[in-house]
């Protein structure tokens, strides 16, 4: 295995050494326009040209295992499954010795189609983001989403053997914060993870830009003259105590028997023998950048070291430039040890960044 030099006073978070997780983004380009996520009239998509290519895709995942020694990986987006013939990406990859976990995190708009040919192209598990369990509702979240079409993806996926499953959830005060007992109860029946993820302010939002909808509030609805991007904040605590009001008492399950190597901290309902977990993603209430383990790929070719920040290495014209496989490979293995040592102590409050080109 080739060796990148780091150096004495590496450790933690900006050491490589630390990088369990690459996520890598295969498109910028999503068929939903969640509130969270972009603004009303959506963004500018990237070029075919900015995007990587399978192969140039294919070298980082090589300089990442073969240097480093990273080997878990999470497909993201955008929404991923709009990359066309990424099940053959998923194929390439499989095909790499050492990878262990290779994951996909999809919005399930065509996952019902899609499920067992990735599972026979070597993808191990999925997380399907479901922000509402009303359709009404999770129709003006997603401005473009259908539930039952999600539903039956989340279905197939668990029919042919893409488990464990989860299902991430943003949780927005007068938006979803009425629906997170509702959620929980899914992990009673069925033998999944749901994980609850705190808002967090990146790029330009709609939910950054303007007050409430009227036409958006549930039953757990403030008043429409709040700002959202301020007021949808809902802190762990919050959520954990709306589930224990009506659910009982949750208790800490062991991180270790958690699929993935992810910040989610998991719990499970103490009443009614549930198969499934809970689990919290609290990145702005109680920020885990000191024991932060991953690192992004954009679509476009830019590691970046935070979801938040912007500290970030562009790689693409080396993927493109440097002819020599070897050589090529050192330079982007080195590029992840440089970009790793820019991750900020604690993130910032905002991202500079939309969520859609950095995945998640």
């Amino acid at each position: 295995m080739l060796q990148i030099p780091t150096t004495p006073w590496e450790s933690g978070p900006r050491s490589i050494h630390a990088v369990k997780v690459l996520r890598i983004s295969l498109t910028d380009r999503c068929n939903f326009r969640c509130v969270y996520c972009m603004p009303a009239d959506g963004v500018q998509w990237l070029s075919r040209e900015e995007i990587l290519s399978f192969e140039e895709i294919v070298d980082v995942v090589r300089a990442a295992v073969e240097v480093h020694g990273i080997r878990r990986f999470k497909l993201t987006g955008g929404e991923p499954t709009l990359r066309r013939d990424m099940v053959k990406l998923v194929r390439m990859l499989r095909r790499i010795r050492h990878i262990e976990d290779l994951s996909l995190t999809t919005n399930g708009a065509l996952l019902e189609n899609l499920a067992e040919p990735l599972r026979d192209a070597g993808l191990d598990r999925i997380t399907v983001s479901i922000d509402s369990l009303q359709p009404a509702r999770f129709r003006r979240i997603t401005r473009t989403g259908d539930l039952a079409t999600v539903l039956r993806g989340l279905d197939r996926a668990e029919e042919v053997g893409l488990l464990p499953l989860k299902i991430n959830c943003v949780t927005m005060r007068g938006v979803n914060d009425d629906e997170f007992a509702d959620f929980a109860r899914l992990s009673l029946a069925r033998q999944l993870t749901v994980r609850f993820i705190e808002f967090m302010p990146l790029g330009e939002a709609q939910i950054l830009q303007r007050p409430v909808d009227a036409a958006e509030i549930g039953p757990a609805g403030r008043c429409g003259a709040q700002n959202r991007g301020e007021d949808a904040f809902t802190s762990e605590t919050e959520v954990r105590d709306r589930i224990e009001s009506k659910l009982g008492p949750l208790e800490p399950v062991a991180r270790t028997d958690e699929a993935g190597v992810g910040p989610a901290i998991p719990y499970r309902l103490s009443l009614g023998n549930p198969r499934g977990r809970i689990g919290f993603i609290s990145a702005m209430s109680a920020p885990f950048c000191s024991t932060c383990n991953r690192l992004r790929l954009t679509a476009h070719g830019v590691l970046r070291s935070c979801l938040f920040e912007g500290g970030q290495i562009d790689i693409r014209e080396m993927l493109r430039l440097e002819s020599d496989p070897m050589q090529r490979r050192r330079q982007v293995a080195e590029a992840m040890t440089n970009c790793v040592r820019l991750k900020p102590l604690v993130h910032s409050g905002h991202g500079n960044e939309q969520m859609s080109r950095i995945g998640g």
